[in-house]
C-alpha cells in the first residue's frame, strides 16, 4: 500500500469515528422542558449569587455548555448513561447529609473543580459526593471528563451549567403513551376515525408509506416524509413539532388542496389533540419507511461508504488524485538521491555502445592498409599471372 494513500485512508477513518462518535451523542440527547417556578424548591429560585443571569427568554446560558461537555454521560432525566441522571438532583444533594452549611450550588461547584479519577484517596471530602463515588462501580470512572471541562471555563460558567441542570428536566419516554398516540394518528390519517371538526382524511387524496392499508386515491404524491417536513417548518419540541404539521397542512405556502384545514367558517382545522397524534404517527411512518432524513447517522454512513469506496479503489484512484511522482511514495529505503544516481549510471551505460562504434570505426580502417600493399605487391600480381596461364 502507498505511503500517502494510507495516510489519507487513516485521515478519512479518524473522521467517520469522530462524527459516529458525534452523531451518536446527539442522538442519545433527549428533550428537555423547563420545570415550572411552582415545582422548583426554594434554594434554587431563590439561588442568589450561584443562579445564571438569565431572564427565561431564549436559551439557558448553560445549556450550551451542557450539550457539549455533559451530555455525553448525563442526561437530564433519570435514566443513566455513564454517569447517574441528574433529575431531582437538588433534592437528592440537600436532603443527603449537610457539608459545612454550604448551599448545593456552591457543594456542586467544588465537587466539579476539585473531584479527580482514581480510588478512595481521591474520593470528595463532600459526605454526599463521597457516598456516590463509593457507590460507582470501580474506581477510575469518577467525573473522568471533569479535568478539562474545570481547566478551560470559568466558575461563573460552571455556575450556569449547574442552575441549567437544577431548572430543566428531560422528558421521559413512555413507550405505551407513544404507541397510543401513533393508533390514534393512524386511525385519523386512514379515515377509520373522523377529524373533530370534518376535515378529510389525509389518505383521500394521498398514499402513506407503503402500507397497502394507507393507499389513497394518488391524487397527490406518498406524505412518508411529513414528519420530517414538519420538524424543518415547526419549533416546538415538546409537541413533537406539531406546529410543523399545522403550517403544513394551514400555513401561508400551505396547498390550496388543503383549504379544507384552514381555521375559518366552512372548513375543519385539526384540533391540538390531532395534530400531535398524526404527527406522531408521521414520526413513526418516517421511522419505517427510511424517510426521516433529519438522522444524525446519515451523514456518518455517507462518510463510512466513502473511505470503502476509496479503499477499494486504492491505489489506482487515489494515487492519480494525491501522488505527483513515484519516487515519493514508494515504500522502502529508497532516497530521492538514488533515483537520480540511477538516472546517472544509466547515461552512463548509454555512454558506452558509443565509444565502442567509434572504436570500431576506427579498427577496419587500419586493417586497410595491409590488404592494399598486398594487392599492390609484384609477387603477388605473378602468382596471379601464373595461376591465369596454368
Amino acid at each position: 500500500m502507498r505511503v500517502r494513500s494510507l495516510r489519507w485512508l487513516t485521515v478519512l477513518a479518524c473522521a467517520a469515528i469522530a462524527f459516529g462518535a458525534l452523531g451518536y451523542s446527539v442522538a442519545q440527547a433527549q428533550a428537555v422542558e423547563k420545570i415550572p417556578d411552582a415545582e422548583l424548591p426554594a434554594g434554587v429560585k431563590d439561588a442568589g449569587d450561584f443562579a445564571a443571569k438569565w431572564d427565561g427568554s431564549g436559551d439557558h446560558p448553560g445549556k450550551k455548555l451542557f450539550d457539549g461537555a455533559c451530555a455525553s454521560c448525563h442526561s437530564l432525566g433519570s435514566d443513566a448513561k455513564v454517569g447517574p441522571g441528574l433529575a431531582g438532583l437538588y433534592d437528592r444533594v440537600s436532603k443527603g447529609p449537610a457539608h459545612e452549611g454550604k448551599p448545593v450550588q456552591q457543594r456542586l461547584l467544588e465537587f466539579v473543580k476539585t473531584t479527580e479519577p482514581g480510588g478512595p484517596d481521591k474520593y470528595s471530602a463532600d459526605p454526599y459526593f463521597k457516598s456516590v463515588q463509593e457507590s460507582v462501580a470501580g474506581p477510575g470512572v469518577q467525573m473522568s471528563a471533569r479535568g478539562a471541562l474545570a481547566a478551560t471555563v470559568t466558575d461563573r460558567e460552571i455556575l450556569d451549567v449547574i442552575d441549567y441542570i437544577l431548572r430543566f428536566r428531560g422528558v421521559d419516554f413512555v413507550e405505551a403513551d407513544y404507541l397510543k398516540q401513533v393508533a390514534l394518528g393512524r386511525e385519523l390519517v386512514s379515515g377509520a376515525k373522523g377529524f373533530e371538526y370534518g376535515g378529510p382524511s389525509c389518505t383521500g387524496c394521498h398514499t402513506a408509506g407503503a402500507d397497502h392499508s394507507l393507499r389513497g386515491a394518488n391524487l397527490a404524491g406518498n406524505i412518508a416524509d411529513t414528519y420530517v417536513l414538519a420538524r424543518r417548518r415547526g419549533k416546538d419540541e415538546k409537541r413533537n413539532f406539531a406546529d410543523g404539521l399545522q403550517d403544513i397542512l394551514s400555513g401561508p405556502n400551505a396547498p390550496a388542496a388543503h383549504h379544507y384545514y384552514k381555521d375559518e367558517v366552512g372548513s375543519g382545522p385539526l384540533t391540538e389533540a390531532e395534530l400531535l397524534a398524526v404527527t406522531t404517527f408521521f414520526e413513526q411512518q418516517a421511522r419505517e419507511v427510511g424517510t426521516e432524513r433529519d438522522s444524525n447517522y446519515l451523514p456518518i454512513f455517507a462518510l463510512l461508504a466513502a473511505a470503502l469506496l476509496i479503499l477499494l479503489l486504492e491505489p489506482s484512484v487515489l494515487n492519480v488524485l494525491f501522488v505527483k511522482e513515484d519516487h515519493e511514495f514508494i515504500d522502502g529505503p529508497y532516497a530521492e538521491e538514488e533515483h537520480h544516481d540511477g538516472h546517472e549510471s544509466h547515461e552512463h551505460v548509454a555512454e558506452q555502445p558509443a565509444e565502442a562504434s567509434a572504436k570500431a570505426e576506427e579498427k577496419p580502417a587500419e586493417a586497410s592498409t595491409p590488404v592494399q600493399s598486398a594487392e599492390a605487391s609484384p609477387e603477388t600480381e605473378d602468382k596471379t599471372e601464373g595461376k591465369k596461364e596454368d
